[in-house]
């Protein structure tokens, strides 16, 4: 029986033997970009190796999976001394590959600040740079093949004692079919089932990826706790962007310059809660051509500034909370946060505000984890987060999403005057997201129409609406911005405008300041969702430099422009054109608002005009991938 049990010490053994092996090239890769890590001591750079091994044991069962199931059939090993061989030289190969681009990110990561994630696969296997440039890579950094070569050979060496003390013997005794098949199935099930939970990270619902490590630490200090094999597989799936040359890099950043910086105001320290309404159409407000069912927002439209030409920058939650809150929009086949640049460092208001004594709180009453919004919270820099789980109270439960906006915006409201001041707050509702479930009493009393969403966002305005009355009897209410916005569209519209092109992207916007009579109008040139990130901090006198795709609305010699991308069709629209492209060809060219249909295509016809604003966003889509490559959005 004791033979039987041998595979199980040899794994151990050879797991042991992995964790040693990565901790070594975690201590080398930390002192060689110690200058990426500041303040970083020796307790704090332990605690992240602590926080390392969920990741590395997710690693070791993704690359011996293969071996780890041949180890544990249900055959008779002993009898088999070849299959022993072969398994063990399994087990070698897989985990020197492994070694390989571990050791290789040690250089690597200074060009993007970052573990390399599946592009670097693409890189090595296609036909390019790479391989006219890595003998000069490799003399350059000759550190890496010496390494890879030492960290080989300790793989070797260890593991051939490992497999001493676990060998299979000849001369045991037979053991009987009824007893060992049955030993052996428990135990390839036992490993199995261990090897796919560690995989997965744990018996959460959503298995871990490289975008996990940032609830664990600061962003900065990610690529630690990481290690480069789970980064290069958890990635596999990930669609890569390819770079674009239309011209030349210095054209391109003049034509779309991402560095911000506005002088020439003193820094006010105000509050700023920025509200996110869950498919709050602009079709179904005040600004819409129809019946409103946003009484209330429509009458707070009148004390601020309102954007008439409001659009998201796409069309799901995923991709509309970065957009608005870091700037950053999904142009490529999934969401920015859940793509292989999940891990990037970026500037999102409440890390840039931060350093400026602002406090910041995220509220969502979704269950926790849900579209990852509780890793992208982190990432952006907040300090506090709130879900459902926080709530802790499940009579106001949905039965499907989460908390109902009433409640928890009340809930927000509470929570929000515990923060201290300045503090940056955003809290985005849930109720009017399918499948529409509202209390009977709300259903009975609130105004409906031939939509569901629409019932439910009077349910969302009325949430609103006590949430005001609460924070308006609040000490920091009147020093406090509030930017009231749309995730995205509902995928329900009563059709025309609304239901296609840019009307389905078309959202309110609007800036409320209580102490602030100045900030109030219409502003009817177009404003996206990544124009929100800069007109804040143009509005407080933000006194550093920052990153913005967008530009601030309150900055007139700013480019206006609004981009949007879907299926790999892209809308740009600037000075008073829509233009629809793929990524290297335009099909359309449509004077907008004037013909908001698009109804005569003007691309052959204007072709000065379809030629420029085909240059702005072409070098618009080439800095995008450039920054999301290179990892220099902050």
């Amino acid at each position: 029986m004791k033979s039987l049990l041998m595979p199980l010490k040899r794994v151990c053994l050879q797991f042991v033997l992995f964790l040693f092996l990565y901790f070594l090239s975690r201590v080398a890769f930390t002192i060689i970009n110690i200058d990426a890590f500041p303040s970083l001591g020796l307790w704090g750079f332990l605690t992240l190796c602590g926080r390392a091994l969920r990741y590395d044991l997710s690693a070791f069962c993704m690359i011996n999976a293969l071996y780890l199931t041949l180890l544990f059939a249900p055959i008779k090993y002993w009898r088999f001394p070849l299959w022993e061989r072969f398994l063990q030289l399994l087990f070698l190969v897989s985990n020197c590959i492994a070694l390989l681009f571990e050791i290789s990110d040690w250089a690597y990561f200074p060009f993007n600040f970052k573990r390399a994630t599946a592009d670097v696969l693409r890189m090595v296997s296609s036909q390019g740079d790479f391989w006219s440039v890595l003998p000069s890579y490799l003399v350059q950094f000759w550190f890496v093949p010496l390494a890879v070569l030492v960290f080989a050979c300790l793989l070797i060496f260890a593991n051939r004692q490992i497999v001493k003390l676990s060998r299979f013997s000849v001369s045991i005794p037979e053991i009987k079919s009824s007893v060992r098949i049955p030993v052996q199935l428990s135990l390839l099930l036992l490993v199995s089932g261990t090897c796919l939970v560690g995989i997965r990270g744990g018996l959460q619902y959503i298995p871990i990826g490289i975008r996990n490590a940032i609830q664990v630490t600061e962003s900065k200090y990610v690529p630690i706790v990481l290690n480069t094999p789970f980064s290069i597989i958890t990635t596999l799936a990930t669609p890569a962007l390819e770079p674009l040359d239309f011209m030349p890099a210095k054209v391109a950043e003049k034509e779309m310059p991402f560095r911000q910086h506005y002088t020439g105001k003193p820094f006010q320290k105000k509050n700023v809660v920025v509200l996110i309404i869950e498919s709050g159409s602009k079709e179904f407000t005040a600004l819409g051509n129809g019946p409103s069912f946003t009484p209330f927002l429509d009458s707070l439209m009148g004390a601020s500034l309102v954007c008439t030409q409001g659009f998201a920058n796409g069309q799901t939650s995923a991709e509309g909370i970065p957009a608005i809150l870091a700037g950053i929009p999904t142009l490529m086949d999934e969401a920015f946060t859940t793509s292989a640049y999940g891990t990037n460092n970026i500037s999102a208001l409440p890390n840039l505000l931060q350093p400026f004594g602002y406090t910041s709180a995220f509220f969502h009453g979704g269950t926790n984890g849900t579209m990852s919004f509780d890793i992208f919270a982190a990432a952006a820099g907040f300090q506090k987060y709130f879900g459902r789980k926080e709530y802790n109270n499940e009579q106001d439960y949905d039965g499907a999403w989460g908390i109902r906006d009433i409640p928890f915006l009340h809930y927000a409201a509470q929570e929000i005057s515990k923060l201290k001041t300045p503090f940056f707050s955003s809290i985005f509702t849930l109720s009017a997201h399918p499948p529409y479930g509202l209390p009977e009493h709300y259903r009975a009393t609130l105004p409906k129409g031939p939509l569901a969403v629409q019932q439910c966002l009077a349910y969302t305005d009325l949430a609103l609406r006590e949430f005001f009355k609460t924070a308006a009897n609040t000490n920091w209410f009147a020093n406090t911005l509030f930017v009231i916005t749309s995730d995205h569209c509902s995928p329900k519209n009563g059709g025309g405008f609304y239901a296609q092109g840019l009307g389905q992207y078309a959202i309110p916007i609007l800036f409320y300041a209580p102490g602030d009579s100045s900030l109030k109008g219409y502003y009817n040139l177009p404003v996206q969702q990544l124009d929100i990130l800069p007109s804040v901090l143009d509005y407080l006198g933000y006194p550093k430099p920052f990153f913005a795709f967008g530009n601030s609305m309150f900055d007139k010699q700013a480019q206006r422009f609004v981009i949007t991308q879907n299926n790999g069709s892209y809308q740009w629209l600037q000075n008073g054109y829509l233009l629809k492209s793929k990524v290297q060809q335009a099909y359309g060219l449509y004077q907008y608002p004037s013909d908001s249909m698009n109804r005569q295509n003007l691309l052959k016809q204007d072709t000065s005009q379809a030629n420029r604003e085909l240059q702005l966003f072409r070098a618009f889509l080439q800095r995008y991938r450039q920054v999301l490559l290179e990892n220099k959005m902050s």
